[in-house]
């Protein structure tokens, strides 16, 4: 194989696997049916791999090519700046362009519900979590968003099956402003899966 039949097959994974993550995408904010996360994160991390790749193989200035790779090339350098200079400035940039690859941290889960903690950028809001459903083993359903304004201590957390329905016992310190007390309350999720 020569160098412009590898770079060939490289561009053509690479639109491919761009074009079932963006239909990964719309999907997910359509119908709230995704790829199990752990697939689509490696699909997404493919991408970036082989646009930075691919972004070095075409490098000539001012080509269309090489700016659509450089989207790529660029992001791992604004992160670097971010965290060694800080600021607003480089954490919003951050924050835009590591949206589509930030991973997601999966709080708790058991065999048939995940709960992931939502990015939310730099500056986002606290503690949104999403829960999803397992779906046969490529797939997962969104089921509901949970966000107590608060972060949940999931280590506390308990994920279980009552009636048909999954409950989730979660711990987390809720502020009363005025004297500002800080107390622990237990609240119980009920989880529709039907």
């Amino acid at each position: 194989m020569t160098k412009a039949q590898i770079k060939d097959i490289i561009t053509k994974i690479h639109f491919y696997l761009l074009g079932f993550a963006l239909l990964n995408f719309t999907l997910k904010n359509t119908i709230e049916i995704s790829l199990n996360y752990r697939f689509a994160y490696l699909i997404t991390t493919l991408i970036y791999a082989s646009g930075i790749i691919l972004f070095f193989w075409n490098f000539k200035p001012f080509k269309k090519r090489v700016i659509y790779f450089s989207i790529y090339f660029i992001t791992p350098i604004l992160t670097l700046l971010f965290w060694l200079f800080g600021g607003i400035f480089f954490g919003l940039l951050a924050s835009i362009v590591l949206y589509p690859i930030y991973p997601k941290e999966i709080k708790v889960e058991n065999d048939k519900i995940v709960i992931y903690n939502k990015y939310k950028g730099f500056m986002g809001a606290c503690c949104p979590y999403e829960v999803t459903e397992k779906k046969f083993w490529l797939l997962e359903n969104k089921i509901m968003e949970i966000n107590l304004n608060e972060s949940i201590d999931f280590d506390k957390a308990s994920l279980k099956t009552k009636n048909g329905n999954i409950e989730l016992k979660v711990k987390y310190n809720k502020y009363e402003f005025g004297p500002e007390i800080s107390v622990e309350t237990d609240t119980i999720i009920k989880i529709k899966t039907e």
